[in-house]
């Protein structure tokens, strides 16, 4: 083995070891211990047992192997009504008042956008929006968000897991709609132009033609 592969190895692992060591110390500032002072009655009989909360996220986070488990701890301990309070309950805060979103400690939110958070975080819990539908399924926040921003550029993920218009056309192709609303000659709209995660369907097609077009959960 060359000296430029073992000093590739030896790197590599030196940054996987540095990468845990975060998560498990990020780990240690969410408050999970205020209310459960161990994760004993917690956690399902084959797990591995815990006598604290400190290592869960060398586990269970994006890009480790056990499954993420934001969408577990947000159905369980959140509701329709929540609150930035509700936030800061269980996520640790900076000096300055932002808030950590994961265990990595690399995601941050600013103070000033919480409440905005919290709102969109109750119609993810339970609502007749698009982000509650991507909840039923088990879909987390993260998977469709890269950041907390306006302008993140999540509609790739839109196709990335429903398809192209040319894949959508073909599955709304018996449409009851007087036409195929995937169907377009504006191949380059955005998914968000009409369908919005978080707020009312927008009929964009609307502010040319005349065609009801709109979107209704399925039950």
């Amino acid at each position: 083995m060359t000296t430029r592969i073992v000093t590739t190895i030896i790197t590599a692992c030196c940054f996987n070891l540095c990468v845990a060591a975060g998560v498990v110390l990020a780990a240690a500032g969410f408050q999970c211990a205020t209310c459960h002072r161990t994760p004993d009655k917690l956690l399902p009989a084959k797990h591995v047992k815990k006598s604290d909360f400190s290592t869960c996220f060398s586990c269970h986070s994006i890009g480790r192997p056990a499954p993420d488990l934001m969408v577990k701890l947000h159905r369980n301990h959140l509701h329709s009504d929540t609150n930035a309070d509700a936030c800061l309950n269980c996520h640790p805060s900076g000096a300055d008042g932002s808030m950590q979103l994961d265990a990595t400690g690399q995601r941050q939110i600013k103070k000033a956008d919480i409440s905005d958070l919290a709102q969109k975080m109750s119609t993810w819990l339970q609502s007749d929006k698009l982000a509650y539908a991507h909840q039923r399924k088990g879909i987390s926040c993260r998977a469709c968000h890269t950041a907390y921003a306006e302008d993140d550029p999540y509609a790739e993920k839109c196709i990335g897991c429903h398809g192209d218009y040319e894949v959508m056309a073909k599955k709304t192709a018996q449409t009851k709609l007087e036409r195929n609303p995937h169907k377009s000659h504006y191949p380059t709209l955005k998914c968000t132009n009409c369908h919005q995660s978080h707020d009312d369907f927008k009929n964009f097609c609307a502010t040319c033609h005349g065609f009801a077009f709109g979107w209704k959960m399925k039950k």
